[in-house]
Order: structure tokens, then C-alpha cells, then sequence
């Protein structure tokens, strides 16, 4: 009974491990995939000549936010090179 509880209790413990493993990956992925919308956000408004957003109101976006921000900002630097 002793080593079925023990071994219980480790199995508990690994897959705890295992989920704050996997929870930093998500994370560094979504920081990495922040990190990149936020640029080329900057770079687009850069290029189309406007008031650069700052690195605090761009990271407090979701990525979703981010990418259609992305998305406008390309149709304006189209619609101003056509």
C-alpha cells in the first residue's frame, strides 16, 4: 500500500512538472509571437509616416488585436502607393 501511494504521489508530482513545462512554452511562444505583431506594427506605421505607437499601449494588445492592426495598416500603405 505504501509504494502504491508513494508511487502515486510521484506520478502527481511529474505531471505538475510537466504541465509548468509546457505552460512556459506556450508563454515564450505568445511573447515571441507578441513580440513580432508589435514590430511590424511599428515598422508599418513607420512607413506610412504616422505617430508610433509605444512598446506599453502595443503590449497590453492581444495578439488578435495586433495582427488586425497589422492587417489596416497594410491597406493604408496600399492605398497610399497606388
Amino acid at each position: 500500500m505504501y509504494d502504491s501511494r508513494e508511487k502515486a504521489t510521484l506520478d502527481y508530482e511529474s505531471n505538475l512538472i510537466d504541465a509548468r513545462q509546457e505552460g512556459r512554452q506556450e508563454g515564450r511562444e505568445e511573447r515571441l509571437a507578441n513580440g513580432e505583431a508589435i514590430g511590424r506594427v511599428k515598422t508599418y506605421q513607420e512607413l506610412i509616416g504616422e505617430k508610433v505607437t509605444s512598446d506599453e499601449e502595443l503590449s497590453r494588445m492581444t495578439v488578435d488585436q495586433l495582427v488586425s492592426m497589422i492587417t489596416k495598416l497594410q491597406a493604408r500603405l496600399r492605398e497610399r502607393n497606388a
